[in-house]
């Protein structure tokens, strides 16, 4: 990408790229006249679009607009869709490692991940996420400034690519019960991350993503220079309202900034 499209007009090109499915929360009384915080969301793996939007009435009915995206892959179980994925590239490293164990040595493994990715995949994404952004900078009043990137499970995984990547172009990263991609080529970029906040909240419960795991990406994301609050809770892979309420203090102490930057 090699320019911003956060900051650019808002006006649409004649042939957008190939768009996400979307939907929005708009707050209750909605006043145009003030620049709102927006939560761009990611849903889990075999959700959808409107997955973390039903949750935020719990967040907040006032607070935010709410971007919410669909996956662009299926989620087929049992010969039925079950939902969407946001691709193999996003999958936990446990799912890959069952389905195709890597060939060849750990350097090599590390090199094809970082050097030999087919970009085209995370390019149509990234097309589509700020061509969604903008747009919705169109029809409601955004804060330019307080742009949030909110996931949950694989979306999680989805919002720490887009934010290490971009990290000048977002207010923070809000990771619910997921984890760092395998390979996240952005860790390249740590020391232009270091201003950008990060709240990791996870289930102590979590099979699917077990809190061990989390905790070693807290520690190596920390290890680089990032500012990074975690906490953990006594539930599972699902969303709680402790979880959301914690994500709402969060916010509010950064928009407010009774929260160090």
């Amino acid at each position: 990408m090699t320019f911003d499209r956060l900051h650019e007009a808002l006006s649409l090109p004649a042939s957008p790229p190939r768009s996400l499915v979307e939907t929005r929360f708009i707050p209750r009384q909605y006043e145009p006249n003030y620049a709102y915080p927006l939560l761009v969301l990611f849903h889990a793996r075999g959700g959808d679009e409107d997955q973390l939007v039903r949750a935020m009435p719990a967040l907040s009915w006032r607070n935010y607009v709410g971007l919410a995206l669909r996956g662009p892959e299926p989620v087929v179980k049992r010969d039925r869709l079950a939902g969407f994925g946001w691709g193999t590239e996003f999958e936990h490293p446990g799912r890959l490692r069952a389905r195709r164990p890597p060939a060849g040595t750990e350097a090599e493994v590390v090199h094809r991940v970082l050097f030999d990715a087919e970009p085209e995949v995370f390019d149509r994404l990234e097309d589509a996420v700020f061509s969604a952004i903008l747009r919705t900078r169109k029809l409601l009043h955004v804060h330019s400034e307080r742009i949030y990137l909110m996931g949950c499970g694989e979306g999680a995984a989805v919002a720490y690519w887009l934010g290490l990547t971009f990290p000048e172009r977002f207010a923070g990263i809000i990771a619910i019960n997921g984890w760092v991609p395998v390979g996240l080529r952005p860790l390249c970029r740590l020391k232009a991350c270091r201003d950008l906040p990060i709240l990791v909240v996870h289930g102590a419960w979590n099979s699917r993503a077990p809190l061990p795991e989390a905790r070693r990406d807290v520690a190596t994301l920390r290890a680089g220079g990032l500012r990074v609050a975690f906490q953990s809770y006594p539930c599972s892979h699902r969303l709680t309202s402790p979880m959301l309420a914690d994500v709402d203090t969060w916010l509010i102490g950064h928009c407010t900034g009774q929260l160090s930057p």
